[in-house]
């Protein structure tokens, strides 16, 4: 599937004048109205999109929107892609570390399946609010998923394709799991995971060193492993992406902890799901993973990418397009 995206050479945006700041576009982010949502026609968003590459070649008609979704504990940013004759919604929850500003290929995947677009930040990350990298709980990400699932099946048009990536499938995951829903139940038309995280890799060793460090820290400095053969965006998000955390929250570990029992337990679910994993990802213990999902799971169907890395969505443009082919041909929306 030929798709145009591609992460170019960009100015370090702590050497120059980016034109957005974080600050300056919470400040602007209205608060969310599903029915008449704020149009990002600012000079503070325009700015936004052309760093992050998400003016669309080609997709003129699509309007771009944000709102702020106050929760009692967070504040969330959601942004929505919308375009006339849309035949469904697109909903795409992120990886840990992760923002809306670097799913644009997912994104623009989506559009031109017809599909509109909803995807919000999560708790401590991009432009939602929240210590850094951190949670308490993976079932606080549950009930800020729920809410917004909630208010985007009574607004926006059905069906529905869910999106998860690492940790956004994590959130999927539970979901799915925690409710025990069947298919004919599932607000969902398909669900299609990226490396979804169960565990991480070298887990045994993370738990001992959380035991140990959460007695005297509350982070630790965060590594920008290799996690993708697209050389531009790992260097984009470790030196140009200003909205990328440079902590790993020990408390993030802490609730991770908690989680993977919880779910490795859970009961099967008849929900069928579609799963893309690489087989050179070093950042989820993927053989562990897709047996844990495969009992959970029994109506899954799984791509491996020979030689794919962790953030697919983020892959190389050959890999991607072989995902992308993938998903087009599983949602049968050629």
């Amino acid at each position: 599937m030929n798709l145009s995206f591609a992460w170019r050479d960009v100015v370090d945006v702590e050497q120059s004048d980016s034109g957005w700041s974080r600050e300056s576009l919470i400040e602007e982010i209205p608060e969310l109205q599903w029915q008449a949502p704020g149009l990002a026609e600012s000079e503070q968003w325009q700015a936004y999109r052309r760093h992050y590459q998400l003016d669309f070649d080609g997709l003129a008609q699509v309007s771009h929107f944000a709102g702020m979704l106050h929760t009692q504990v967070y504040d969330i940013a959601v942004q929505l892609w919308r375009q006339p004759g849309a035949r469904g919604t697109a909903l795409i929850v992120h990886g840990y570390y992760d923002h809306t500003g670097i799913y644009g290929s997912l994104i623009e995947f989506c559009l031109r399946q017809q599909l509109d677009v909803v995807i919000f930040d999560l708790p401590g990350h991009g432009l939602s609010s929240g210590e850094r990298a951190a949670i308490d709980s993976f079932q606080q990400y549950d009930e800020i998923f729920s809410l917004v699932l909630q208010q985007v099946q009574a607004h926006l048009i059905a069906p529905l394709y869910l999106f998860g990536q690492s940790t956004g499938g994590a959130i999927a995951i539970n979901y799915l799991l925690k409710r025990q829903l069947t298919q004919a139940q599932s607000p969902f038309q398909a669900v299609t995971l990226f490396a979804p995280l169960v565990r991480p890799k070298g887990w045994r060793r993370g738990r001992l060193l959380h035991s140990i460090l959460s007695l005297v820290l509350r982070r630790v400095k965060r590594e920008f492993n290799p996690n993708s053969a697209d050389a531009r965006f790992l260097k984009f998000i470790a030196e140009q992406d200003p909205l990328q955390p440079r902590h790993l929250s020990v408390r993030w570990v802490g609730a991770l902890r908690q989680w993977i029992p919880y779910i490795e337990a859970r009961p099967t679910c008849e929900v069928a799901l579609n799963i893309i994993q690489g087989d050179a990802d070093n950042t989820v213990d993927w053989c562990h993973n897709l047996s844990i999902l495969s009992q959970k799971f029994p109506h899954r169907q799984v791509l491996m990418l020979p030689g794919g890395q962790h953030h697919l969505v983020n892959e190389s443009v050959q890999n991607r397009a072989r995902i992308y082919q993938q998903v087009a041909d599983w949602l049968n929306l050629g």
